[in-house]
């Protein structure tokens, strides 16, 4: 498979991605640079749907690459067809162009993934012609290049599924429905291990945890430390400001996000979603923490955000993971943490703590923002050892195997 390298210029100050391979997986190394990551991300799905060999011409201008064919390559001809043919390609944008509901970047996001994980191999193909063994040979590709369950989830339902189901509706003016049959109705997800999140299970993994946080960056350590505590997602603690912090009743409350919009991090006023907006929490450390932090940011003219980046304004996601996080989970096993953390695993850890606390599941899901209480058990809510030794106290006294066993000494 292809790679994407990441490579600043001037000092940091320049950002380019290079795609890079290995002809035919195996031969000499070729390689392609781009200015933007998602252009980047794109050119790799078509060298891996290509057997790791360059785009040929054709797939070049096909795809909006034209300004890379060779010097003295014109632009290919594109054929006559016999007749129109309707394909998965330009059923999907009909598709896209014509949704309403959904948020231009949550749109945005479905054209993303068509690009680069669904048009290289279904794109060309006549809608009404794709079969349900394309369909799990699909699947499966994108299993066996790596991609999980539940992204591979994420991207047949949100976009690839819809499609198909709009293929089998008649038209606005009564035109025959493209389609017959959903190709991906009961067809299960490729198989495939689970890889289960690792959360912070103890107060001494927290300890460690905290403590390298604070070694690396004590700033971006109280960051980590409020979405510890509070569970809340990147996008909401990272925008949190000062009007959302009631110190009297030591709470915070969702008022605002920070969203990624055509590669720019802005802050949207409102949260994605109505059970987005709520109020949390705070333990007795971190309420003073956040109010020290509130009264600081009201001697600066200008702060609008609890936690802020060196410069002054809110992090972007990219800068604090790659000049933060990064170091944090690495110091922390050196210090004995033995989990390999994500930023994301933090809210994972606390709502797991919640559950096995006895927390009410109305509770549990209005803490963590969800729609139904289902997503926060079956995906947030994480099998722990905690109770192993209660397991041994009750099943040793039920069994008598201690007084079993003195006897017999």
């Amino acid at each position: 498979m292809a790679q994407i390298e990441k490579r600043q210029y001037e000092g940091g100050k320049v950002t380019r991605w290079r795609v890079k391979w290995r002809i035919g997986g195996t031969g000499k190394w070729d390689g392609q640079q781009f200015d933007y990551q998602v252009d980047a991300k794109r050119f790799k799905a078509l060298v891996d749907a290509n057997g790791n060999h360059r785009p040929t011409p054709e797939q070049l201008v096909e795809h909006g690459f034209a300004e890379l064919l060779p010097a003295g390559v014109a632009a290919p001809a594109a054929p006559e067809p016999a007749e129109a043919v309707l394909t998965f390609r330009a059923y999907a944008e009909e598709w896209l162009s014509q949704l309403v509901k959904p948020h231009p970047e949550t749109v945005r996001k479905y054209r993303e993934r068509l690009e680069k994980h669904v048009f290289p191999r279904l794109g060309d193909r006549p809608i009404a012609e794709i079969t349900r063994r394309e369909m799990r040979e699909w699947q499966q590709s994108l299993r066996d290049a790596g991609l999980s369950a539940k992204t591979i989830a994420n991207i047949r339902g949100e976009a690839v599924v819809p499609i198909f189901k709009a293929a089998c509706r008649p038209g606005e003016d009564g035109e025959p429905a493209v389609r017959t049959s959903n190709p991906m109705d009961g067809l299960p997800l490729p198989e495939g291990p689970r890889a289960e999140r690792d959360i912070l299970e103890s107060p001494d993994e927290a300890r460690l945890f905290l403590e390298a946080a604070y070694a690396v960056d004590p700033e971006a350590a109280d960051l980590l430390l409020c979405k510890l505590s509070t569970g809340l997602r990147w996008g909401e603690v990272s925008a949190l400001p000062p009007r959302a912090v009631s110190v009297a009743r030591s709470t915070v409350s969702i008022v605002q996000v920070l969203r990624k919009v055509n590669r720019r991090w802005v802050v949207e006023p409102k949260p994605k979603t109505k059970q987005g907006y709520r109020e949390v929490p705070l333990t007795a450390a971190v309420a003073r923490m956040v109010a020290e932090r509130c009264a600081a940011a009201s001697r600066e003219p200008g702060r609008q955000f609890v936690f802020v980046a060196p410069r002054g304004n809110h992090w972007r996601y990219e800068d604090f993971y790659t000049d933060r996080w990064v170091k944090i989970p690495d110091l922390a096993r050196e210090k004995g943490l033995p989990r390999r953390m994500t930023m994301h695993g933090l809210r994972h850890s606390l709502l797991t703590l919640l559950a096995t606390e006895g927390v009410d599941l109305a509770a549990l899901r209005t803490m963590a923002g969800h729609a139904s209480v289902t997503t926060t058990m079956n995906v947030y809510v994480h099998a722990t050892r905690r109770h192993h030794e209660p397991v041994r106290q009750i099943v040793g006294g039920f069994l008598g195997v201690d007084e079993l066993t003195a006897a017999g000494g």
